[in-house]
C-alpha cells in the first residue's frame, strides 16, 4: 500500500535485487488466464462468402423483371429497356423453326415413338423407329412397336438430319411425338432428327420458336409469377419471352441451340416415366406470354437481333458487358432467395478447390465499382502459408468454389491472421508477446469461432492486466514498483469493480502520494497531479482553486475532480484509440465512450476496439 516516502526502497544493488525478483513473482501470480489448449489439429476453420445474386448478371436479371412487374409496376417493355440499353423493341422477327440439340441424347441413338410417325415423309407404319449412325457418316433406320422394340432394319443410308415426325392433330398432346429413353419419354413439338457431327450422333428438336418458347419460359421462370401481383407478374413473363426469343434468334435460325442453362433451359412439353406418372412443362400463362409477345424481339441500332443474355439475379446492379451496366432496384423484391446469400466453406475445401495449398489469408482485392460493398469482385487475392501469392478473378473463384456469382465477400481467419490478432492484443493490452499456450490456446478459440471478442475480453479482464493498472499508477505517482501487499489489496478490489479512475484516486491522494508528488507543498501537488493525470502543469488560479478545495474536504476530492473531468477522460480515451488503432478518437467513439471512462470504460472500451475490424486490419499489417 501507499506509505511515506521516507519508507520507499532504495537504489541499494541488493534492494534493487530484492524488488526486481518481486517483480517477477506478482507478474508470474497475476499471469493471464486462458483456457486449456486443444490440440490445433482439431481445427478446421472456415471462411463465409457473404454475397448477392445468382448468375453471371450480364442483362436482365429475372427476379429484377418479377420485382419491377409486381412491386413497381412496370410493364414489358420498360423491364426491356432498362435491361438492355441500346436496344429497341420490334415485332418483325415472325415465327422460324429453329434447332435444339437434346444434349442428354448426345453420342446415342436417336429413338423416337409416337402415332403415325414418319421418317423423312415415308409413314413408318409402326409406333417407334431408331436411327442409327452407321460407319459411312450415314443412317440406319429401324422399325420397333414401342420404345423397347424389337427393333427391325428397314433401310440404310439416310441422310444427317433425317426427320421423325408425326401426321397425328398437335393439338392433343398424347399425339407429340417422343423420345425414348430410360425409364421415361419426353415430348417434343416439332420433328427430332438425327444429325452426323463428323464424330458422332446428335438428337436435333427442330420447332418453331414459340413452340419452342412454350417449354423454355416456365423452365427459365415460375408459370405462377403471372398470377403474383393481381396478374401484373404477367409482365415479368412476356420480358422473359421477348428475352428468351432474342437470344435465341440472335444467332440466325440455321445455328443449333442447346437444352441446358449454357442456352437456355428447354425440357420439352412433358415428361412421363415408365409408370406413367406425367410432369407438363407448359403453362397456361407461360403459353400466354409467348403467344402476346409473338414475333417480338430486340434489335441494336444496327437491326441485328440482339443476343439478349439473362439471369435469374443481378443482386441489384447488372454486370455490364454488351449492355450497359444499369442499378436493378427490381431484384430487392421479397420473393428472391438470392439477392443476399450466405456460404460457409473450410478453409481446407477452399484452399483444394483453388488448389493453393494452405491459406494464410485471402481477400478481395479489386471490385467493378458498381453496387453494395463496391460490387462484383474482379481480383481475389490468395496468400498461402508458403508466402505464395496467387491471384484469381472473382469469375474463376465463384466457378471453382460453386458460389452464386462473382458479387462477394469472405470473412473468417486463417492460422496466420489469427495468430496476428493473438499477438496484437497481448501487445498492446500486456505489453508483452503472448506465452507459447496462451498463443495456441486463444489463435485455435479464433479458427474455430471466428470471434475475437472472448479473446479480447479474456485478456483485456486478466489478473495480469488489472496488476499493469496497478503497476503504472505506482510508478506515475510514486516512482516505485508496488509492494506485494498493496498489489493483492489494489487487485481484489478492482475484482470487485473498483474503476481506474478510483485506484487513481487512492494512490494519488495516500499520504505518500502527497510527499511525493507535492513534497508537502498542496500547490506543489496539484501540480504534480496536474502534470501526471492531464500531461500538463496547473495553472496559478487551478493550482490556488484546488489548494484551498483540499484545504476544506480534502486531497481525495480534488483527484476525484480532476480524474472524473471530461479532460482526463479524453486522454484516456484517445491514449487506447492511438495504441490500438493509430489515431485518436472520432467524433462518434468519443460520444459513445468517453462518458464510459468515468466507469468501466478502461476495460469496455479495449474489449470493442479489439474485437473490431479496423483493429484486425491492423494487427495483420503489424
Amino acid at each position: 500500500m501507499p506509505r511515506p516516502a521516507a519508507a520507499l526502497v532504495r537504489d541499494a544493488p541488493a534492494a534493487r535485487r530484492a524488488l526486481a525478483a518481486l517483480v517477477a513473482a506478482v507478474l508470474a501470480a497475476f499471469a493471464v488466464a486462458v483456457p486449456a489448449a486443444q490440440p490445433a489439429a482439431a481445427a478446421d476453420p472456415s471462411f463465409t462468402f457473404v454475397g448477392h445474386g445468382y448468375g453471371h448478371g450480364r442483362g436482365m436479371g429475372q427476379y429484377g423483371a418479377y420485382g419491377y412487374a409486381v412491386d413497381h409496376g412496370w410493364s414489358y417493355q420498360q423491364i426491356l429497356d432498362h435491361y438492355y440499353g441500346g436496344t429497341s423493341l420490334a415485332g418483325d422477327a415472325g415465327n422460324p423453326v429453329v434447332g435444339v440439340q437434346l444434349t442428354r441424347l448426345d453420342r446415342g441413338d436417336t429413338i423416337v415413338t409416337g402415332p403415325a410417325l414418319a421418317v423423312n415423309g415415308t409413314a413408318a407404319g409402326t409406333t417407334a423407329v431408331l436411327l442409327r449412325r452407321e460407319p459411312s457418316g450415314t443412317f440406319a433406320v429401324l422399325r420397333g412397336p414401342g420404345c423397347a422394340g424389337p427393333w427391325t432394319p428397314w433401310y440404310g443410308g439416310a441422310p444427317s438430319g433425317t426427320a421423325v415426325t408425326t401426321s397425328a392433330n398437335p393439338a392433343d398432346p398424347n399425339n407429340l411425338i417422343r423420345t425414348c429413353e430410360v425409364g421415361k419419354t419426353t415430348a417434343y413439338r416439332g420433328s427430332l432428327t438425327a444429325v452426323n457431327t463428323g464424330s458422332s450422333q446428335i438428337t436435333v428438336n427442330r420447332v418453331t420458336i414459340d413452340d419452342y418458347l412454350r417449354s423454355v419460359v416456365p423452365s427459365e421462370s415460375p408459370s405462377s409469377w403471372g398470377n403474383a401481383g393481381g396478374g401484373r407478374g404477367m409482365h415479368a413473363l412476356r420480358a422473359q419471352a421477348v428475352a428468351a426469343r432474342s437470344y435465341a434468334l440472335s444467332g440466325g435460325t440455321a445455328a443449333t441451340i442447346c437444352d441446358t442453362t449454357t442456352c437456355q433451359v428447354y425440357n420439352g412439353a412433358f415428361r412421363q416415366t415408365d409408370a406413367g406418372v406425367v410432369t407438363t412443362v407448359e403453362q397456361a400463362t407461360t403459353s400466354q406470354a409467348v403467344a402476346e409477345t409473338s414475333g417480338q424481339v430486340r434489335r441494336s441500332g444496327n437491326g441485328a437481333i440482339a443476343r439478349t443474355e439473362f439471369s435469374s439475379s443481378t443482386g441489384g446492379w447488372t454486370a455490364g458487358g454488351a449492355f450497359p451496366a444499369v442499378q436493378d432496384l427490381g431484384d430487392a423484391t421479397a420473393a428472391n432467395p438470392n439477392h443476399t446469400w450466405t456460404v460457409t466453406l473450410s478453409q481446407s475445401a477452399v484452399a483444394a478447390a483453388l488448389g493453393t495449398g494452405a491459406i494464410g489469408s485471402i481477400g478481395v482485392t479489386a471490385r467493378n465499382g458498381l453496387g453494395e460493398d463496391g460490387g462484383r469482385a474482379t481480383t481475389v487475392t490468395v496468400r498461402a502459408t508458403s508466402g505464395a501469392v496467387t491471384t484469381f478473378t472473382g469469375a474463376q473463384v465463384r466457378s471453382r468454389l460453386g458460389l452464386k456469382s462473382d458479387w462477394f465477400g469472405v470473412s473468417g481467419m486463417s492460422s496466420d491472421q489469427a495468430t496476428k490478432l493473438v499477438n496484437a492484443l497481448y501487445q498492446d493490452i500486456l505489453g508483452r508477446a503472448p506465452d507459447p499456450t496462451g498463443l495456441a490456446t486463444w489463435t485455435q478459440h479464433l479458427l474455430v469461432t471466428g470471434d475475437s471478442r472472448p479473446v479480447a475480453q479474456g485478456i483485456v479482464r486478466s489478473n495480469e492486466r488489472i496488476y499493469t493498472f496497478v503497476q503504472r499508477q505506482y510508478r506515475t505517482a510514486l516512482g516505485r514498483e508496488p509492494d506485494a501487499t498493496g498489489t493483492q489489496t489494489w487487485v481484489n478490489l478492482m475484482l470487485q469493480g473498483m474503476t481506474v479512475p478510483e485506484l487513481q484516486v487512492q494512490v494519488y491522494a495516500s499520504a505518500e502520494g502527497f510527499d511525493v508528488i507535492g513534497r508537502k507543498d498542496l500547490r506543489t501537488w496539484v501540480d504534480g497531479v496536474y502534470q501526471r493525470i492531464l500531461g500538463r502543469s496547473a495553472s496559478a488560479a487551478e493550482r490556488d482553486s484546488w489548494a484551498a478545495t483540499a484545504q476544506r474536504t480534502g486531497l481525495h476530492a480534488v483527484v476525484r475532480a480532476i480524474v472524473l473531468s471530461d479532460e482526463a477522460a479524453l486522454i484516456r480515451l484517445n491514449e487506447y484509440y492511438n495504441l490500438m488503432l493509430g489515431r485518436n478518437a472520432d467524433a462518434a467513439g468519443i460520444a459513445t465512450y468517453k462518458p464510459m471512462m468515468a466507469g468501466q470504460g478502461d476495460f469496455v472500451l479495449p474489449i470493442e476496439i479489439g474485437r473490431s475490424q479496423e483493429y484486425f486490419n491492423r494487427a495483420q499489417t503489424r
